[in-house]
């Protein structure tokens, strides 16, 4: 079942109303932040809740550029996020660090790290702290915050979890068919009490990476497989995958496979490179984010299961075709800058998603107690069609479509 990219017309629903007045210096009448106000939002990780966030950040940002905004964040997706130009300062929570300190039994030495961090987080008093996770860990780091105001996403699930709404007021969700960044827009709507919508989420890739992309991914047009998810029940069969790089190359594509790299990952990437041939090019492990981000941008399409690389690859304007098994697409599909021939670019669910179409999707479990068929029943002809379909009909947006039109130029 292929799910074509729905319109987003409207502003985000909320508790507001429709069309509050404006001042003459661009605030609501509701915005409750001040001139050269600061605020600090809250969000560690995965990879693709940073992705869903830089919207409202960039909303924020559009609406109130006179402020000045933080970010907390683990190492791990840090890389997205540097020398982002609408952040004034990322905050290193350096994960990776603090396991390596525990493992090698220097808690103490992790405690001081710890204190350090907690330290610069409480440097500041800000106008506003804004938990757009809502998990345990980021509810604790909303509370160690100094803010006048801390409020609090309702995330994937409809409402702040693990205890974390006792560090901030939940904006309530009117509608539980938002996606995942509509959801998190509500938040800024609160702070400014008026309409907001999705804009560009402003991820910033350098020339240096650029050319990197150009010369590890090749000149010759291309598709970017990225078959990899955190969760057990979200990755496609590698056989399947292999079928599908096989049936791409024979439509004229060259197949490149991208991931962070790793024993399992390199069986996975063996099979698929097996369907394409001599058509094929691996890519494992040799990518940083915004790298990654770049080599996105320039293929013909990208095909990923959902998962943060999925996501990156929408932010950046690529035809995203996207495989979907337990999680809800709805609520977690490609986002991101969009066009269609002869009209302008615009900005909301994009690419197609591709299920299929079982009575238990979307379950959103992390283990499947009948074998995952929602993966295994998933064709690979369905992921091909959805694939010529979306290169025949949309053209390149965002980061891909400026790399497009240079490569043409």
């Amino acid at each position: 079942m292929t799910t074509p990219p729905s319109s987003l017309g409207s502003p985000v629903p909320g508790p507001f109303p429709p069309s509050p007045e404006t001042r003459r210096d661009g605030k609501g009448r509701g915005d409750r932040l001040p001139e050269h106000g600061e605020v600090l939002v809250v969000l560690f990780g995965r990879i693709g809740d940073v992705v869903f966030t830089l919207p409202s950040v960039a909303a924020l940002a559009k609406a109130r550029p006179d402020l000045s905004i933080d970010w907390i964040v683990e190492d791990r997706c840090a890389d997205l996020l540097s020398g982002h130009p609408l952040l004034r300062d990322v905050i290193r929570f350096e994960r990776s660090r603090l396991t390596a300190l525990k493992k090698s039994g220097h808690p103490l030495r992790a405690l001081g790290e710890i204190g350090r961090l907690v330290k610069r987080l409480r440097s500041r008093r800000y106008d506003a702290v804004l938990d757009f996770q809502g998990l345990l860990k980021s509810g604790v780091a909303t509370g160690l915050a100094r803010g006048a105001l801390k409020l609090g996403s309702p995330s994937t699930y409809g409402r702040m979890r693990e205890g974390s709404a006792f560090f901030s007021r939940m904006v309530p969700l009117p509608d539980a068919g938002l996606h995942l960044v509509e959801r998190h827009l509500l938040v800024v709507r609160e702070l400014l009490g008026r309409p907001v919508e999705p804009v560009s989420s402003g991820l910033t890739i350098s020339p240096h990476e650029i050319r990197s992309a150009r010369e590890k991914a090749g000149s010759d047009p291309f598709v970017l497989i990225h078959p990899f998810a955190s969760w057990e029940t979200r990755n496609w069969p590698a056989d399947l995958w292999k079928k599908t790089a096989r049936e791409m190359v024979e439509r004229g594509f060259r197949v490149v496979v991208a991931g962070a790299g790793g024993p399992t990952q390199e069986e996975v990437v063996r099979r698929i490179l097996e369907g394409a041939g001599g058509r094929g090019h691996s890519l494992l492990g040799q990518l940083s984010l915004r790298e990654l981000a770049a080599v996105m941008a320039l293929s013909e399409a990208v095909l990923a299961v959902d998962s943060g690389p999925m996501h990156i690859a929408a932010s950046a304007g690529a035809r995203v075709v996207a495989l979907f098994g337990p999680t809800d697409p709805a609520r977690l599909g490609p986002f991101g800058p969009r066009k269609r021939p002869g009209e302008g670019e615009s900005y909301g669910r994009s690419g197609r998603v591709v299920a299929a179409g079982l009575p238990c999707q979307p379950c959103m479990l992390r283990r499947c107690p009948i074998g995952t068929p929602c993966q295994s029943e998933l064709s690979p002809t369905a992921v091909v069609e959805a694939a010529m379909s979306l290169i025949a009909s949309q053209e390149l947006a965002g980061l891909s479509g400026a790399l497009a039109r240079e490569r043409a130029s």
